[in-house]
């Protein structure tokens, strides 16, 4: 026998071990559809498929979720024959085995992960990242922010978090943020933390850009202005616009405040005019804004920023 069978036989001797509960056990229609369905609504990239590249498997979303015994069988062997640790194969198999209804007495990824002695920290990430595939976000973040954990793929749930159409709590990714303090390097996840981040709160995403490095901390704040100016039309526009214009600028925010009204992108948002009037009331340059009025008649940039809130706002400055 050459050393290609003994290792198809080891393999199928650990798929049959596994799956002592059903040899024959395969996907049902629905559950496949279901995984599916949120790895198109995760940008096509479930947390699973980046764990099976960690493994050196390629193709993840041909492999998963197998379409029949033979396609789970041929899963298996790629991950046990892959040349990564056991701990990390023993935890996507624990992944694929939740996937397996069960019922309390019958629980094949806890009895797994029992007798392989899958430490605690990599059973509370898979648990995490699991119910983050199912789009449970809530769920998830009970296991990911838990302090054990050494933070493995932060950038992508905090993306996840900011972007996935199916979550519509702006408070879980800075719950995740401020919980597990990653660096975040990648610039379109910053774009999406701080623009979540200026949703919740304007004032924390200004001050939260200073800390950003000099590099990036005027287009975090040019970003900032576009986001609350942009912000539809109501009580929530004209309280995050007083916000934004009773903020203790900075001589050199200050230039970037009206270099970006006048001169840049932000010139084309219909609110810039009064954004610079009213912002030239706020600090007593009443002469400046008037000369900044003038530049901008012609664009017809402005427009009313109607609302008792913010008449009132306009009178007595945010605390």
């Amino acid at each position: 026998m050459s050393v290609q069978d003994d290792s198809i036989d080891d393999a199928e001797e650990d798929f049959k071990s596994l799956f002592a509960f059903d040899p024959d056990f395969a996907y049902g229609e629905q559950t496949i559809h279901k995984i599916q369905k949120c790895r198109r609504r995760m940008e096509n990239e479930l947390f699973i498929d980046r764990l099976l590249k960690t493994l050196s498997i390629k193709e993840s979303t041909n492999l998963y979720p197998p379409r029949s015994n033979r396609d789970l069988r041929d899963l298996h062997r790629e991950i046990i024959e892959s040349p990564s640790p056991d701990h990390h194969k023993q935890s996507v198999l624990y992944y694929i085995l939740r996937d397996i209804p069960s019922d309390k007495d019958t629980e094949p990824a806890s009895s797994f992960a029992k007798s392989v002695f899958l430490p605690e920290k990599y059973r509370i990430f898979i648990d995490g990242i699991w119910f983050l595939d199912r789009g449970k976000f809530e769920k998830a973040l009970e296991f990911l922010t838990e302090p054990v954990l050494i933070p493995t793929f932060p950038e992508e749930i905090i993306y996840t978090l900011c972007t996935h159409p199916d979550q519509h709590d702006i408070r879980l990714p800075l719950a995740y943020y401020y919980t597990v303090m990653p660096a975040v390097t990648s610039s379109k996840v910053l774009e999406a933390l701080f623009t979540n981040m200026a949703k919740t709160s304007v004032t924390e995403a200004f001050f939260w850009s200073r800390k950003q490095g000099a590099s990036i901390h005027q287009k975090l704040f040019e970003q900032l202005i576009s986001i609350v100016l942009d912000t539809p039309e109501g009580e929530d526009r004209a309280r995050r616009s007083v916000e934004l214009i009773y903020l203790p600028f900075e001589k050199e925010e200050e230039r970037w405040f009206e270099a970006y009204l006048t001169d840049g992108e932000g010139r084309k948002i219909p609110r810039a005019k009064d954004a610079l009037g009213v912002r030239g009331l706020a600090i007593g340059r009443t002469s400046a804004t008037t000369d900044l009025y003038k530049a901008m008649e012609d664009a017809d940039r402005g427009m009313e920023w109607s609302g008792s809130s913010f008449e009132h706002g306009l009178m007595t400055p945010p605390r």
